[in-house]
């Protein structure tokens, strides 16, 4: 049977907060019973700190930050076709001049990691309210004052003072915002965008499943040659994403995918904290991730000296002096405030590295390798993706957090395991959320505001015409897993 219960998908609810409501009075009873007198100052005054902790974002957000990364990928478009009136004026739009890139130069397009990828940052919320604003803004004009590039001058121009003297020229003509028109094409992106991510959330739980399954199995098998040929096709590009865009992502594509596994690695974090703060001591043990003793390894003393040995005793006495003691019911109630205690702090850590996210490409990433058994070394204040929380839950291995009061009785990578699983779930609620509250909306709007007729509609989104065009001009017809394998020689 399964350890735990299905988590059933519910419609999208209001912001809740990240630890249910939790008293000290019966913690002080329990902790004098369980810890030393000198201890409970300090487990006291790390419970209180748990009514004061991370608010994931519902859901719905996803619909104001799928409208951000629309704004900000339509002004890569802009900006790399050099049409800066259009940049100016969408990204002055309602004050969204931070959403531009940070680095990029007048006529010339940012690079993919500069257009922020943080949460929060779509100032008329909710989205459907931007679009509102958007289609009912008034057409209008700017007037744009573009410097005339100078004539290049021969030998004898040069020697004339008069010419040189001359200044730059100008050419003044007014620009016409058409708001439609700039509706629709926001809409288009929008729309492409919901079609990429929620690929991309189907493909994330699956992957999140397939990983807790091989986790929890008791006998993990060696990779196969199916698996490593695998392997080596991700290396080439060739994935199911490649597959799916027909190797034509949109510029942000890959930002956007690591910001949607950081969205749901938060919301994951908050529903694993409440399923944590509504065990009791009955029911603590029930989960695989708290155990009743704690795991320490026996070292073979045969041969030993009786001196060492005696001193690894007192070692050991001294590390076991804060360990819990007693009965299930007191066991349980300390392995709860450890993992509640431990939580807080990890939130505290990578909550907001998750909401800044890592600028860097995945080339960017991957060009430095730290020697084996060191880490990279990052900022304080650097952002990261969702993989390096769970890195930092992996490394414990079999360890437990002994520095803790009953840290010895949790069982850090098995909550990433649990984790992982959540994740999955969510991912799945959040392709629900695109398909059901945003795709909608994005409709809603194109039919209100832009000349959009239902009737034209072929029902495809963009990628899907993409793949329809290769189907029939025939492109697919040899494209096959085979003749991959076969091209890059790792086939048998």
């Amino acid at each position: 049977p399964p350890l735990y219960p299905p988590i059933i998908h519910q419609p999208p609810q209001p912001p809740h907060p990240f630890y249910t409501p939790y008293t000290t009075n019966n913690i002080n009873q329990i902790n004098v019973l369980m810890a030393p007198p000198m201890l409970i100052a300090t487990l006291t005054a790390a419970v209180v700190g748990f009514t004061q902790g991370y608010s994931a974002p519902p859901s719905a957000k996803l619909g104001d930050f799928l409208i951000q990364r629309a704004i900000q990928q339509q002004l890569y478009y802009s900006a790399q076709l050099r049409n800066e009136p259009m940049v100016d004026w969408l990204k002055r739009f309602r004050g969204h001049e931070h959403l531009d890139s940070r680095t990029r130069r007048e006529g010339n397009c940012g690079l993919p990691g500069t257009y922020s990828a943080s949460f929060d940052q779509l100032r008329t919320t909710p989205f459907n309210e931007y679009l509102t604003a958007l289609g009912t803004e008034p057409n209008s004009s700017i007037e744009v004052k573009v410097v005339k590039p100078q004539k290049r001058l021969s030998a004898r121009e040069r020697a004339n003072p008069y010419l040189n003297k001359q200044g730059p020229s100008f050419e003044i003509y007014d620009q016409p915002i058409i708001t439609k028109n700039i509706l629709t094409q926001l809409l288009n992106t929008a729309s492409a965008c919901v079609e990429t991510w929620a690929f991309h959330f189907g493909e994330a739980e699956k992957n999140d499943l397939e990983r807790v399954a091989n986790e929890r199995a008791k006998l993990k098998c060696l990779p196969t040659s199916e698996m490593m040929e695998f392997a080596e096709m991700v290396k080439g590009g060739e994935t199911a994403y490649s597959f799916f865009t027909g190797d034509e992502p949109m510029p942000l594509y890959d930002f956007d995918c690591r910001a949607c596994d950081r969205f749901d690695t938060l919301r994951a974090l908050s529903i694993f904290v409440e399923e944590v703060n509504a065990l009791t001591p009955e029911t603590a043990f029930e989960v695989d991730y708290l155990r009743r003793e704690a795991m320490l390894e026996v070292e073979d003393e045969t041969g030993l000296d009786q001196e060492i040995k005696k001193r690894r005793k007192m070692r050991r006495e001294s590390f076991e002096e804060t360990f819990v003691t007693g009965d299930d019911f007191i066991k349980g109630a300390a392995a709860r405030d450890a993992a509640l205690i431990f939580l807080s702090d990890f939130c505290r850590t990578w909550v907001p590295k998750l909401e800044k996210g890592d600028a860097r490409s995945h080339v960017g990433k991957e060009s430095f390798r730290a020697k084996p058994g060191m880490k990279e070394v990052r900022p304080e204040d650097a952002g990261c993706d969702a993989d390096a929380v769970f890195e930092a839950l992996w490394e414990y291995q079999d360890e437990a957090e002994y520095k803790i009061v009953g840290g010895e009785l949790i069982f850090p990578r098995l909550m990433g395991v649990r984790l992982r699983e959540i994740r999955a779930a969510v991912a799945a609620e959040s392709k629900q959320t695109l398909m059901e509250l945003v795709a909608p909306e994005l409709r809603k709007a194109r039919l209100e505001y832009t000349d959009y007729v239902e009737e034209d509609d072929d029902g495809l989104g963009t990628y899907g015409r993409f793949k329809l065009a290769a189907d029939v001009e025939g492109e697919r017809e040899t494209y096959s897993h085979k003749d991959i394998i076969a091209e890059m020689g790792i086939g048998g």
